[in-house]
């Protein structure tokens, strides 16, 4: 079962068994290696190929688990509040942080994330990302293969009230090397956003590591190997 806000983002997809991080991996894999002549092929004066489609089936009860606090939420927190509002803001977020990452522009950072994670994520674009990780990072939203809401959770303790949730991200794109050649690159993301009632805005509160052992702890730094090619 999938959200048909997440539907709607992704229409005319294929739908594949239920699957974890290391088949979609090893599906990635196999299509570059069967379209290895796709992939070495110089694009110049071309219209790019589609890229592979994919559509993410949660597990049952972890599905079931979010609807309802989703539910939850909008009844007695945030009237306002919709899940396709949501993943529709935060395809835009995710695009627009890997935008600046790829521009290796940290002053626009102001606003968008929360101050721990943007001290994070000023500290990796300075000394941990490469040139070649920041060049392929970039995301648009038709890139996005698999947005999905993986975790919600509500805190209310004193004058504390917020609200945090965690989205996966799967993402395809071709990349055109320097020499021409055309790579499909995965990019995955584990993403958490923070709307504290008290100012009524959300924020990037945390931006993991690409998804490599799904339910095991994150990494908060990028690896060379996280951004597969």
């Amino acid at each position: 079962m999938i959200s048909r806000a997440v539907l709607s983002l992704f229409k005319n997809r294929q739908i594949i068994r239920r699957t974890s991080y290391s088949t979609v991996k090893r599906l990635f894999n196999d299509t570059t290696s069967k379209n290895n002549a796709i992939q070495i092929r110089n694009i110049h004066n071309t219209r790019l190929p589609k890229t592979p489609d994919l559509i993410y089936i949660p597990h049952v009860i972890r599905w079931l688990k979010t609807k309802f606090q989703f539910k939850y939420l909008q009844k007695t927190w945030d009237p306002e509040f919709t899940e396709g509002a949501f993943i529709y803001g935060t395809s835009k977020a995710v695009c627009r942080i890997t935008e600046i990452i790829h521009e290796d522009k940290p002053e626009d950072l102001e606003g968008l994330l929360t101050p721990t994670t943007k001290i994070k994520l000023k500290e990796q674009m300075k000394a941990i990302l490469t040139k070649s990780q920041k060049a392929i990072i970039k995301l648009k939203p038709e890139d996005i293969k698999i947005l999905v809401p993986m975790n919600v959770c509500l805190k209310n303790e004193g004058l504390q009230k917020s609200c945090k949730i965690g989205m996966r991200v799967l993402a395809l794109k071709w990349f055109q090397q320097k020499n021409g050649a055309l790579r499909l690159v995965l990019v995955a993301l584990q993403t958490e956003f923070l709307k504290d009632y008290k100012d009524g805005s959300y924020k990037l509160a945390k931006k993991r590591t690409p998804i490599q052992q799904p339910g095991k702890t994150w990494d908060p730094n990028f690896k060379r190997k996280n951004l597969k090619t």
